[in-house]
């Protein structure tokens, strides 16, 4: 549409009988939101400006020869990426020689000029008509994330309570590692919902609410602790033999304590869609799967506790996988004193009392039966396992 108004609007101005730098204009200045429509316009009159005024300039000064032409290309190229010009720096160096192109340089400049001020302004007045508004598509894609990070530990659950092999623990490490795609998406959709209320006349009745920036950077950090959680999964069963592997008495706790926090997640995410549509929604739902969580915490605490003196690699490994669980439980919890995000806090130095709470030292000591396994060369030492 504002294609088609630009070239009439420039033929009735101008009597350009076709005015298709005009039309072409419209076409590339409208974007998404009002604002990048505005700065691509500022651009695209930035760049053509500049073209027709160097190609004035330095045809006057040296004529047009095939080293003025290089020279003329070249200070172009430099002025585009001097002004900032994005997209559109390429936009000098083609005005310039289209200038030069002509016989006479200040009809087809002034002409050039004109028209991608028409084409501009068209551009935005048709976005002025009905300027969109992405808020909800940005909740959607947070809401979203929410979904597939409990999903995952779900997933992760069942696979854990039906055996708790080095096949099984890869794939949902692979699986933990496609969720930065959904992250990227999720970030894109919310600067996008920012940018479409900038200089938007409908932003007094549409708003990016400020729980939706803090809830994202959580669910970040969230899908931090999921990955590496399964990172040390992995190398706790590595190399392990069949027979070796982890019995019920550990796995079945562990995957509560999966299942559990997925529904967290869960809960957290339907807060998302709330914030958007009203008032803030209720969050008990959400207390209540934390807290259940944080009990199941405990009883897989218990479960995966090995002797921290006989078997550090297993005890390191078994108390990263309950640490990052817990820590992702921080991030969604309401009343965590830092709730939705991880910013100017710092990670505690690991010890036995953060990764196995409620425990005492003589516990500590205390040999589980059953529990002493082998673990891979690649298992943590000294600290959480980095994602890989």
């Amino acid at each position: 549409m504002a294609t088609v108004v630009a070239f009439v609007v420039a033929h009735v101005l101008l009597g350009e009988p076709r005015p298709l730098l005009a039309a072409l204009t419209a076409l590339l200045v409208v974007q998404f939101t009002l604002y990048q429509t505005v700065r691509h316009s500022w651009q695209r009159i930035g760049s053509v400006v500049a073209g027709v005024l160097l190609a004035g300039l330095l045809s006057s000064v040296f004529g047009l020869t095939w080293w003025s032409l290089g020279v003329t290309v070249l200070a172009a190229l430099i002025v585009g990426q001097g002004l900032r010009l994005g997209d559109h720096a390429l936009e000098v160096p083609i005005s310039a020689m289209l200038v030069l192109a002509v016989g006479s340089h200040t009809s087809a400049g002034l002409g050039r000029v004109y028209e991608t001020l028409i084409g501009a302004a068209v551009g935005v007045c048709i976005s002025l008509l009905a300027p969109p508004v992405y808020v909800q598509p940005a909740a959607d894609a947070i809401g979203d994330l929410a979904e597939q990070i409990g999903r995952l530990l779900k997933t992760v659950a069942a696979d854990v309570e039906q055996g708790w092999s080095h096949e099984r623990a890869l794939d949902s490490l692979r699986r933990a590692r496609g969720l930065e795609d959904t992250v990227d998406g999720a970030r894109r959709a919310l600067a996008e919902a920012e940018d479409s209320l900038r200089l938007n006349p409908r932003r007094r009745v549409a708003h990016v609410p400020r729980t939706l920036r803090s809830r994202l950077t959580a669910l970040e950090y969230s899908t931090i602790h999921v990955r590496v959680s399964c990172r040390c999964m992995t190398d706790r069963v590595e190399g392990v033999p069949a027979a070796e592997l982890p019995g019920a008495e550990v796995r079945q706790p562990l995957a509560d304590l999966l299942d559990a926090s997925g529904d967290a997640v869960k809960a957290f995410g339907e807060l998302v869609g709330s914030d958007v549509a009203g008032p803030a929604g209720d969050d008990s739902r959400l207390r209540r799967a934390v807290r259940r969580a944080r009990e199941l915490r405990d009883a897989a605490s218990s479960a995966m506790l090995v002797d921290a003196q006989r078997e550090p690699e297993i005890w390191r490994v078994h108390g990263a996988v309950v640490g990052h669980l817990d820590r992702l439980l921080d991030e969604i919890d309401p009343d965590a004193e830092v709730v939705a995000h991880g910013l100017n806090r710092h990670t505690p130095a690991t010890s036995a009392v953060t990764l196995f709470p409620r425990l005492s030292s003589a516990s500590l000591r205390r040999r589980r039966p059953g529990t002493a396994r082998a673990v891979p060369r690649r298992a943590v030492s000294g600290r959480a396992p980095a994602a890989r």
